[in-house]
């Protein structure tokens, strides 16, 4: 079977080179265009001839069908909606995260069976070790949840932030960041669950951790809550008392799985728990990846 052609938009940064580094050998996918953040040519990188974001017709003339896009907002609404007119582009920005096109590939990945073409995009890489672990308790009746998250300086790109802002420091306020999750997991799940939201930056290189605490209507026992959430394939629970660490556990599924630990009763029928996914592999890049292969049928959604 020929390999489907696919290219980068933003190569060259954060998410581009995790795009860069996944698409190597992949079973699927062949990468045979990368596009800069800006509309000039930038040389070369990883042996390919580097692109502007107006080189569409270099891309069509290389075969390629699915475009992930790890451009920056503003870049986004001008060139994705002109690139989605003839390539399937997988987004990570903010700017397309609507009920058409917000896709999480276990929650409701069944949006991008079959397509081809348009603008679909990954949820805020934060919200996976949010979203996974609710979606599988709302058998229990979530009443609210309060997220206090400790999120990795790479999602921040390249140049989000200095050595002397980060280091020796935890930054508690991440501009737009709490209101995104909040909307996003409503588009997600389907409903509104109330959510009590503080982010905050620190000094880990990669790996959003998130420390949770559920009320639930459902009266529980950890033992239901276990079986809940060992029904998801790529929820890895962990029993030490310490887990999940970013640097211990973040590549865990090969990056892939959403880590939880410290899985614990509190007051009010509430559940708490820290959990742990990597932004720029599950947050990101990976989910990128895993969406194309939804929409061409390689990986069936549940």
């Amino acid at each position: 079977m020929d390999k489907i052609g696919v290219g980068i938009l933003g190569a060259t940064g954060a998410i581009g080179e995790v795009y860069r580094n996944l698409l190597n050998n992949h079973p699927y996918f062949s990468l045979k265009f990368l596009g800069s953040g800006s509309q000039r040519l930038e040389g070369s990188l990883s042996g390919f001839p580097l692109y502007g974001l107006e080189d569409k017709h270099r891309a069509l003339e290389l075969g390629v069908k699915i475009l992930f896009s790890s451009l920056d907002t503003e870049r986004a609404i001008k060139f994705e909606p002109v690139w989605a007119q003839d390539f399937l582009v997988i987004s990570s920005s903010s700017a397309f995260r609507d009920e058409k096109r917000l896709i999480f590939p276990e929650i409701n990945g069944r949006k991008i069976v079959g397509q081809t073409k348009g603008i679909f995009s990954k949820s805020n890489c934060t919200l996976h070790p949010i979203a996974l672990p609710l979606k599988q308790l709302l058998p229990l009746k979530i009443r609210k949840v309060a997220v206090t998250t400790m999120q990795a300086i790479s999602g921040a790109g390249r140049q989000g932030l200095s050595a002397m802002d980060i280091f020796d420091n935890v930054i508690p306020f991440i501009e737009g960041e709490e209101n995104k999750i909040q909307e996003e997991l409503n588009l997600i799940l389907e409903q509104k669950i109330p959510l009590n939201i503080t982010c905050c930056r620190v000094p880990v290189m990669d790996g959003h951790l998130v420390v949770l605490d559920i009320e639930l209507e459902e009266v529980f026992d950890l033992e239901m809550i276990y079986s809940l959430l060992s029904l998801e394939p790529t929820i890895q629970l962990l029993e030490q008392n310490d887990r999940p660490q970013p640097r211990l556990d973040r590549d865990n599924g090969n990056g892939m799985n959403v880590s939880i630990g410290r899985l614990r009763k509190g007051e009010k029928n509430s559940l708490q728990c820290v959990a742990l996914a990597h932004n720029r592999i599950r947050g990101a890049a990976g989910t990128g990846i895993k969406l194309a292969e939804m929409a061409y049928g390689f990986t069936q959604p549940r």
